[in-house]
């Protein structure tokens, strides 16, 4: 479902597929052949989200802009590069992710927080506000610290899996044949 708020509407690449069961709601812009899945909101009404091209946001993930209180509100935007796999039932709150990521399911990147790319978090982790992970590396648990250099073969997975879920997202815009 895509709703407009705020007097701005969402903007969705003709080749992007938004699940019916899906939320997009207000200054949220979506890459070509980009998924969102049943479940999934994201929810773009304090400061905008933008998504790239082949990003999959997996069903019940949520993607929201932060709301930063203190003597003034500060609001921080989303921005999410190409080719990034979004884990089932992860929240995506005022960061930043850079191309080829992957993020695990349950996983949480907070307010300000910078993925560089090929960063790989596992399945469940916490990214601390204001964090900054380094390129081609693998974080875990809570809060996420460092496990490892991504491998080669490991970060050329992140570009298939990424351009396999944008194959799957064509059968479902062509009547999930």
């Amino acid at each position: 479902m895509l709703l407009a708020f705020g007097g701005k509407r969402p903007r969705v690449a003709r080749t992007a597929f938004i699940h019916p069961a899906a939320t997009v709601i207000g200054d949220v812009t979506i890459g070509g052949h980009s998924s969102v899945w049943p479940g999934a909101v994201v929810r773009g009404d304090f400061a905008s989200i933008k998504i790239g091209d082949y990003v999959c946001v997996q069903d019940n993930a949520v993607i929201h802009p932060a709301d930063v209180y203190g003597k003034t509100t500060r609001y921080l935007p989303v921005k999410v590069g190409n080719r990034v796999v979004i884990g089932h039932n992860a929240l995506l709150h005022g960061c930043t992710v850079g191309d080829d990521c992957i993020i695990g399911a349950g996983s949480i990147i907070f307010n300000g927080a910078r993925l560089r790319g090929g960063t790989l978090v596992g399945m469940g982790a916490v990214v601390l506000a204001n964090a900054e992970v380094p390129s081609r590396t693998i974080v875990v648990g809570i809060p996420a610290r460092p496990l490892r250099r991504l491998l080669d073969e490991e970060f050329e997975r992140i570009r298939v899996q990424a351009e396999g879920y944008a194959k799957l997202a064509r059968r479902y815009k062509r009547g999930r044949r």
